[in-house]
């Protein structure tokens, strides 16, 4: 991953357009949207931006992370720590696999230690979950894309063309619910970021204006720059 690809964020309304794109067209995903497209979710709910994060649906937006993260652990091979809840010492191939817990993954692309990427157990997909876990039982931390065929072939077979049309509808519903958000929300945001601009400049205390410019990095990563 080049230093001109990580200064590239995904918004909000990119994210939404890209994850419709992936779940429509079976493409392979590439690696730093996909990477941007979380840490810009995780920054919109947990991140200084969490101020205007009652403008989003919070199960929607969950959603499509859980859907991205689920597609960077089955796309892309990586190191992987499994972590009982409330743990600091990850598993081994010895100790049972725990009921709740935290799972870290590590693409193998992405070239640095910092580029670690955390989902509860219990949001993953069950065939990623049981791949992961048949992983850890043979004493292997590391994944290929080969380890997660049953994953990609149960997100594309339906029982009946009933319930493939139901999924497509839900997709839709959740794409329209989204890309409205990040459209409303956006103005919403650029006017705050034009207001706490003006508190920067307007400043003399270094710790503050050192403050308030993470703010508005932090605005402008998860809804973009304003004109």
């Amino acid at each position: 991953m080049t230093s001109s690809e990580r200064r590239n964020t995904m918004t909000l309304e990119d994210i939404s357009a890209y994850w419709r794109h992936l779940r429509c067209s079976g493409d392979q995903p590439n690696l730093h949207r996909v990477l941007e497209s979380i840490k810009t979710i995780d920054t919109a709910f947990a991140g200084s931006a969490k101020i205007l994060s009652h403008h989003l649906s919070h199960d929607a937006w969950c959603h499509l992370r859980d859907d991205l993260f689920d597609l960077l652990i089955a796309s892309f091979s990586g190191y992987f720590l499994i972590y009982e809840e409330g743990s600091e010492v990850p598993k081994d191939w010895t100790a049972p696999w725990p009921n709740q817990g935290i799972v870290e993954f590590y693409p193998e692309q992405a070239n640095r230690r910092s580029d670690v990427y955390r989902g509860d157990l219990r949001r993953l997909h069950p065939a990623i979950c049981l791949s992961l876990r048949w992983c850890l039982a043979d004493n292997r931390s590391t994944t290929r894309p080969q380890d997660f065929e049953s994953f990609f072939n149960q997100i594309k077979t339906y029982e009946t063309e009933d319930a493939a049309q139901e999924a497509r509808n839900l997709l839709d519903r959740l794409f329209a619910l989204c890309e409205d958000e990040a459209i409303k929300s956006k103005k919403i945001a650029h006017r705050r970021w034009w207001q706490i601009c003006s508190e920067a400049n307007g400043t003399n205390d270094k710790r503050l204006k050192n403050e308030l410019k993470r703010q508005l990095s932090d605005l402008q990563m998860v809804w973009g720059a304003p004109s």
